[in-house]
């Protein structure tokens, strides 16, 4: 499930030199998947073990002054960049500035989703912050790709 991020997706061209980088891919179901149902399924993916999560990160992070995640409807996840296949979230903040893709690839073997993410850190801040979350990031990102291909999979038996 663990890849590169593909030299096709948006984010290769922005990033920068020695970010930290992640990426996994899952075959998509059968169907025609929007990129739109795809950011839809990224936004309603979240199981209730990372909401509760994600307010722990807040409440840690507070006195540091960084960026709250929780709050919006789509946190800290800004759109950046976009095609007809690709949509990319992120934010810059003091500590680190992200990039979050959810890509829709065709491959021999039928479309896939990818979900990748690189990060790069600013500072002392966002070195340490990064060495914590990196490892969770890992566990939790395939996670969310499984639950938007769940939901894209239910999508497609109802329509």
């Amino acid at each position: 499930m663990k890849k590169p991020i593909p030299p096709s997706s948006l984010l290769i061209p922005a990033m920068p030199a020695g970010a930290w980088q992640h990426s996994c891919r899952l075959p998509l179901p059968v169907g025609e998947h929007s990129i739109d149902c795809v950011v839809d399924a990224f936004f309603a993916a979240s199981p209730p073990w990372l909401k509760a999560l994600v307010a722990l990160r807040d409440k840690l992070v507070g006195p540091f002054g960084l960026r709250r995640m929780a709050g919006a409807a789509s946190g800290v996840f800004r759109p950046i960049a976009r095609s007809r296949r690709e949509v990319v979230l992120g934010e810059d903040d003091s500590h680190l500035d992200f990039r979050t893709s959810l890509l829709i690839l065709a491959e021999p073997d039928g479309k896939h989703l990818v979900v990748s993410t690189w990060v790069r850190p600013h500072n002392a801040l966002g070195r340490g912050y990064l060495a914590l979350v990196g490892p969770l990031h890992r566990m939790i990102a395939p996670v969310i790709a499984r639950a938007i291909v769940r939901r894209l999979a239910a999508g497609a038996r109802d329509a």
